[in-house]
């Protein structure tokens, strides 16, 4: 539980650090286009690292302090809440995408086994190569 609670103050000490400068701003047509056409397919490597207990997998998008922050020890504790309560990942359609100083973040209306209807936020940084900087799964 400790790990899972890290993992939200990773999250939010990002959103607390963008969000010093303009705040967030909805993103629509060609900038959203382009932010999930990389977004799109790092999402679909995390969430399946995850349903196949692969950290490399997992993690293989993650900046610096999200390893940090998401050691494969903390990625198991993740797991095994998760799993527990909410069962594997089925799908999921985008919501909205936002920009918030130097990242972006993609929020996801998901469905898992055990519940259909979870808030995913992917934040990835605005600089090639665009790494996955925060993730957070909220009921």
């Amino acid at each position: 539980m400790k790990k899972i609670l890290m993992l939200c103050l990773a999250v939010i000490m990002t959103g607390v650090l963008a969000g010093c400068g303009s705040g967030e701003t909805v993103l629509s047509g060609d900038a959203a286009t382009a932010v999930l056409t990389y977004s799109e397919a790092k999402t679909d490597t995390l969430l399946a690292g995850m349903n196949a207990n692969d950290y490399a997998m997992f993690s293989k998008d993650f900046d610096q302090d999200m390893l940090t922050a998401m050691p494969q020890s903390a990625f198991e504790a993740l797991k095994q809440d998760r799993d527990a309560k909410l069962g594997l990942y089925v799908s999921r359609e985008v919501n909205r995408v936002l920009q918030s100083g130097d990242f972006y973040i993609v929020v996801y209306d998901a469905v898992f086994e055990q519940d259909d209807a979870v808030t995913v936020r992917v934040v990835l940084r605005a600089a090639d190569p665009h790494q996955v900087s925060g993730l957070w799964f909220n009921k």
